[in-house]
């Protein structure tokens, strides 16, 4: 079979830094690269606690070739199968991705508000582990040059087939680091990782090469689950998870939902406010309401909950108290003009 993905913005070199025309070998510095169908594989290192990159790369190729038949929403159940999550969490993260352009629409609007302008023709955003895209479909359709990339093949293969079914064929897709991203310094105007700076395994590394990525003056957004919220913490499912220390949260997580917790690091606030400073970003942190797109997954109690929580928010008191123990962050980095 053959995964189509066209390349519009420049790839360089992640080893190097060089231009990169040729996508299976850099002529300055000899690395070769490989890659599914068209997809490049422009990875370095592949430290994922849960699948090796030989795993990873196997799957990708399972799905790709499973792409020609299935559309995209059973495409992303088989992937979930593939990789053995339980079927109540697949069932939620199943049904999450596929509400996810919705939400990701008002993620832009989030980053509209905080440029004080709207996105649109002339602006070039990268979004960093794209998951299966719907941010990069949703910039795409405000006119936006839109490069994706995410560290996992798999989920760039996922990515490919839900922006080949949304006419949103003018992405470029790349599988790579955020920390070692295929693209010149400065390329962006804005930067988006939306549930991923929890995935990171080395958090600082991710923000500055997140920050490289910026042109002077850019904006870094980072939507993430607080480590010390009051909820269920959304990954698997449990009370009180973040609270813990992390060899106790990697136990509860196996012992309650058979889950491994290895590649989960959620930050409180004031964390993340370090990692920004830390990269030379002016951070500005905010408890945003949760938005009717997110809702759909609630029901009963939570959904009670989730409501009682979009009221409270709106008392600048309580979303100070937010800050500490809400659900959610939307994490605003600017980069210093110059």
């Amino acid at each position: 079979m053959s995964v189509a993905a066209r390349t519009q913005l420049e790839l360089v070199c992640p080893a190097c830094r060089s231009p990169l025309p040729d996508l299976a070998r850099c002529e300055s510095c000899g690395r070769t690269y490989g890659r599914v169908g068209d997809l490049p594989d422009l990875r370095l290192e592949y430290p994922d606690p849960i699948l090796s990159w030989d795993e990873d790369m196997a799957l990708a190729r399972q799905l790709a070739e499973a792409a020609e038949r299935l559309d995209f929403a059973d495409l992303l159940r088989m992937q979930w199968r593939m990789i053995d999550r339980p079927p109540e969490l697949a069932d939620r993260f199943v049904r999450s991705d596929l509400g996810a352009v919705a939400r990701s629409s008002e993620y832009l609007d989030a980053i509209d508000e905080a440029l004080a302008g709207p996105l649109g023709p002339g602006d070039r955003l990268l979004e960093v582990g794209c998951g299966t895209g719907p941010l990069a479909i949703a910039a795409a359709a405000r006119g936006c040059e839109v490069a994706a990339t995410d560290f996992s093949m798999r989920w760039l293969v996922l990515a490919h087939k839900r922006l080949a079914e949304a006419g949103a064929r003018d992405v470029t897709l790349a599988c790579s680091s955020a920390e070692r991203a295929p693209f010149a310094d400065g390329s962006f105007d804005v930067v988006v990782a939306s549930d991923v700076i929890e995935h990171a395994s080395d958090q600082r590394a991710f923000v500055a090469g997140c920050a490289r990525m910026l042109k002077p003056g850019g904006l870094l957004f980072l939507a993430t689950p607080n480590r010390f919220s009051l909820g269920l913490e959304p990954h698997v499912r449990l009370w009180g998870v973040g609270f813990l220390p992390r060899p106790l949260a990697k136990r509860y997580a196996r012992a309650v939902r058979k889950s491994t917790y290895e590649h989960v690091r959620l930050r409180s606030a004031l964390g993340l406010r370090r990692l920004l400073r830390a990269e030379a970003l002016e951070p500005r942190i905010v408890p945003p309401a949760i938005p009717p797109a997110t809702q759909q997954l609630y029901d009963g109690l939570e959904l009670r909950l989730v409501r009682a929580y979009n009221r409270l928010r709106r008392y600048a008191p309580v979303r100070m108290a937010l800050l500490a123990v809400g659900p959610f962050f939307h994490v605003f980095g600017r980069k210093e003009a110059r």
